[in-house]
């Protein structure tokens, strides 16, 4: 399994799913619900202290007109950039005054992350995640603090430990947040009882006691203040309202090789902590979700020895939902079905220890029938990827994602799968293919500003995958945006999802064979007519010829002319010019190895062969080479066929004017 930093509950990550950073900026940016009848001026900031290692975001209040401010009595109404500036130094004045409430905190010491912040009438919260710099297992305790108008403190709790869990949900009386933490010494956890917090703008109020409701978790004191304690050999993970109670495995030791994978922790249920209904996970799929996790922990394949592999879900968030089946061929069992809907729900699971682990991610489908759900398959394996999944193809679930549908057809859902070209030339272009065209436009025409790219052929040219968009750019001239005409980008993919490289873009009207020329750009050449082609290994099958950037053959010597090369070997002489994949493009070939030509000419076949396999071949004196020849003008290229008593003796292939002078550009 490739190793990650690990994704913690408490880091507001933009590469989470959009409901996870929608809560969490929500918990930051909104005030309770209940507060004085004062309109809010929402001023939303990033405030970095500690050489900008610390964020800090907040929601002012706006002060009426006739309202004195809280921090200036008597002063009029402050203007919107003079509220920010104020707020922009309240927040970092007040940031390592709670941090300073450490005993063991260093003045200096970046060692720290803002959470959430929060303004209210009389009090304003801050939760700061931080680790000691002293503390070479302390992996971020909760600091969570308020201060008064004026930036002097007034509450601080410090929930101690090695990783720092916290929930956070909006009621009618405000702000609720429950914190905990777990340590970690050689692989043995140790969880700590919850914290229940709720916050309203003029107080921060413990919340001890628990709503009196029938509870999942058997055996568990109707107060959290009461959970702590050996009897109690638990771990906690907040979600929003609620805490799952994990109790450790009776007799587990994580010394001895026996319990090497199995679960340190068994899921035991969960304990609402409010009345409120602000988990919209269903039951259903939290609890296959548990399965899943339990599986892949206890099947221990991983790739390198875990010591306290946990089955505690971190995170678990619906992505999409898919009702077009269209493309696909259902199974029977499917195809009468009504209303027919899958889900597709992301899945973290795992712990942070001592040592940074991180255990899975996985994407979980799930078919719905009204409220019933039913856990189908996953894929990705549960493994982490080794680049992020591209937003709208990966992680969203469609009938393009291939990767789903390749799970749904191994498990026997789907009786065929639908064709990657059907695909490819129906989904719009990914994030990836964008990124890659603008900076092929960066490098090779500055200025140049993508406007539009649609899908328009897609290829298997093995051992390639090709696809080709059309692109729309403009570029500010005259004093205006000029559309430059369109082009056709050539993209070669490593696998349907993952755009490896843009290998050049031509102009669309020069175009005639949209998809010879995709099979040229897989193996780099300008024109797939003009190539020399090693059949050594039939399944990859290596092209030499005008823009080929690799290396042709074995050299024995070069030199260099300026911003050109030559290079010489046996029986070949190749000329190339700087710029190119590898520094390198070339530009002819000059040579009498018996190679096939694209059209299967090679040199001893005789003239009649080559005439019949090129009936536009030209004939006559060539302009720019002495002998006896014919040649061939392809696209930017030429291939030229020397012969010495009628057969083949030499083959030349040349840029027949400055051709495809671009640098191909890989992800």
């Amino acid at each position: 399994m490739n190793e990650q930093m690990p994704r913690t509950p408490f880091s507001t990550s933009l590469s989470g799913s959009a409901k996870e950073v929608e809560l969490r900026l929500k918990n930051i940016f909104s005030g309770p619900k209940k507060r004085p009848p004062l309109p809010f001026l929402i001023l939303m900031f990033a405030v970095c202290v500690f050489c900008g290692n610390l964020v800090s975001c907040h929601v002012s209040e706006q002060r009426q007109p006739d309202s004195p401010d809280a921090s200036n009595p008597g002063s009029s109404a402050v203007e919107p950039a003079d509220e920010s500036a104020r707020w922009m130094l309240y927040w970092e004045e007040v940031t390592p005054k709670l941090l300073a409430q450490r005993e063991d905190y260093m003045p200096g010491d970046p060692l720290g992350e803002v959470i959430l912040n929060m303004t209210g009438e009389d009090l304003n919260l801050l939760l700061v995640g931080w680790s000691a710099s002293g503390h070479t297992g302390g992996f971020y305790n909760l600091l969570l603090g308020t201060f008064d108008q004026e930036g002097n403190p007034v509450d601080f709790f410090d929930i101690g430990g090695d990783a720092g869990l916290w929930s956070a949900w909006d009621e009618a009386d405000g702000l609720h947040l429950i914190c905990t933490n777990t340590g970690t010494w050689q692989g043995w956890e140790s969880g700590g009882a919850p914290m229940h917090f709720r916050f309203d703008g003029n107080t921060l109020e413990v919340v001890d006691a628990i709503p009196p409701s029938p509870m999942s978790a058997p055996a568990m004191p109707q107060r959290l203040s009461e959970w702590e304690g050996d009897e109690f050999d638990c771990k906690y993970l907040p979600i929003p309202g609620a805490v799952e109670v994990y109790r450790r495995t009776p007799g587990w030791d994580n010394i001895s090789a026996e319990w090497q994978y199995v679960p340190q922790w068994e899921y035991q249920g969960t304990v609402s902590l409010t009345t409120a209904k602000v988990d919209p996970t269903p039951a259903a799929v939290r609890d296959a979700a548990r399965a899943y996790v339990l599986n892949a922990t206890l099947s221990g394949d991983w790739s390198s020895p875990r010591p306290t592999p946990g089955t505690p879900l971190l995170r678990l968030e619906q992505m999409a939902e898919w009702t077009d089946f269209s493309q696909l061929s259902l199974c029977a069992e499917w195809k009468n079905k009504e209303n027919l809907t899958l889900e597709v729900w992301d899945a973290d699971f795992g712990e942070v220890s001592e040592d940074a682990y991180y255990y899975g991610y996985a994407h979980l489908l799930f078919l719905r029938e009204g409220e019933e759900r039913t856990y189908l398959t996953s894929f990705y394996d549960g493994y982490p990827l080794e680049t992020a999944p591209e937003p709208d193809l990966l992680a969203g679930l469609s009938p393009y994602n291939w990767y789903a549908v390749e799970a749904l057809y191994d498990a026997g859902y789907l009786t065929a799968r639908p064709k990657l070209a059907n695909i490819f030339t129906e989904v719009p272009a990914p994030r990836q293919a964008e990124e890659l065209a603008r900076a092929w436009l960066d490098a090779n025409d500055p200025g140049a500003t993508i406007t539009a790219m649609e899908p328009r052929f897609f290829c298997v040219e093995e051992p390639h995958w090709m696809g080709v968009y059309a692109l729309k750019s403009s570029r500010f001239q005259n004093g205006k945006w000029e559309q430059q005409p369109a082009r056709l980008a050539f993209f070669k993919l490593s696998s349907f999802r993952t755009f490896e490289m843009c290998v050049y873009m031509l102009p669309e009207a020069e175009v005639t064979d949209i998809e010879k020329q995709a099979r040229a750009a897989a193996h780099g050449l300008v024109d797939y007519d003009v190539a020399l082609w090693d059949l050594q290994y039939p399944d990859s099958p290596t092209a030499y010829g005008p823009g080929n950037y690799d290396g042709v053959f074995t050299a024995q010597g070069s030199e260099e002319h300026g911003n050109t090369w030559t290079e010489y070997g046996d029986r070949y002489t190749a000329q190339y010019r700087y710029g190119g994949w590898n520094n390198r493009f070339c530009i002819s070939l000059d040579t009498t190895r018996r190679l096939l030509t694209t059209r299967g000419i090679k040199v001893g076949d005789s003239r009649a062969k080559v005439r019949a396999a090129y009936p536009e071949i030209k004939d006559g004196a060539h302009p720019g080479y002495e002998g006896d020849c014919l040649w061939y003008e392809g696209y930017r290229t030429e291939l030229i066929f020397f012969f010495e008593n009628d057969a083949v003796s030499r083959l030349v292939l040349a840029e027949r004017e400055p051709a495809v002078r671009q640098r191909p550009v890989r992800h």
